[in-house]
């Protein structure tokens, strides 16, 4: 019951943000296109991982939440932290910098009082790993009272549903930023408190 009331309300988020954001403009150059469409990637990762959910997919559903996590934490990297130079490199070589390197700048470039990417990094990133690159964590959800299949505990399923819908609202939160859109970001902070506190 508490994995259906978790899907309703990522899927509740997925509408709003979609509802909100489409059509968004934003202008300014290169950097902001590069930033953007890592939040759009983002935002597409969340839901698809909605839609794997609904279709019991679980292993893959897990396996693409790194991924929209990377979507994100990049999107701010290039956004508030790279120079020319790192634009540059994205370009012909992707981001040479250890994830953990990029959670740490983004929190002291943008002065962030408690450190969530960082803390992400600290106790989530190696499960993340496993799930997406078939690691033993992943493997030993698939099997459960002598059959073959995903067997995953409700609670991994609900840490999964909560953090696609966080980090999907810190990527529309961004868009709304970037298109100087204030009464929109400031509708970002009441839903993103309002799906922190689901029950």
């Amino acid at each position: 019951m508490k994995i259906e009331a978790q899907f309703r309300s990522l899927r509740d988020v997925i509408r709003w943000i979609d509802d909100n954001t489409k059509g968004i403009e934003i202008s300014g150059g290169h950097r902001k296109q590069i930033a953007s469409a890592c939040f759009d990637v983002a935002l597409e990762h969340q839901a698809a991982i909605a839609i794997l959910c609904d279709s019991k997919l679980f292993g893959s559903m897990h396996a693409l939440m790194r991924v929209l996590i990377e979507s994100v934490v990049r999107g701010l990297w290039l956004l508030h932290c790279a120079n020319d130079i790192d634009l540059e490199r994205f370009e012909k070589r992707g981001i040479e910098k250890h994830f953990g390197d990029m959670t740490a700048e983004i929190e002291a470039t943008i002065g962030a009082h408690q450190p969530t990417l960082s803390q992400m990094k600290k106790n989530a990133w190696g499960s993340l790993n496993d799930f997406t690159h078939t690691g033993y964590i992943q493997v030993t959800r698939r099997h459960g009272n002598g059959t073959l299949g995903p067997n995953y505990p409700e609670e991994d399923i609900i840490k999964c549903l909560n953090a696609a819908g966080a980090y999907g609202l810190i990527a529309s939160a961004q868009l709304a930023a970037m298109a100087k859109n204030n009464d929109l970001a400031q509708a970002h902070l009441s839903r993103m408190q309002e799906f922190a506190n689901v029950p």
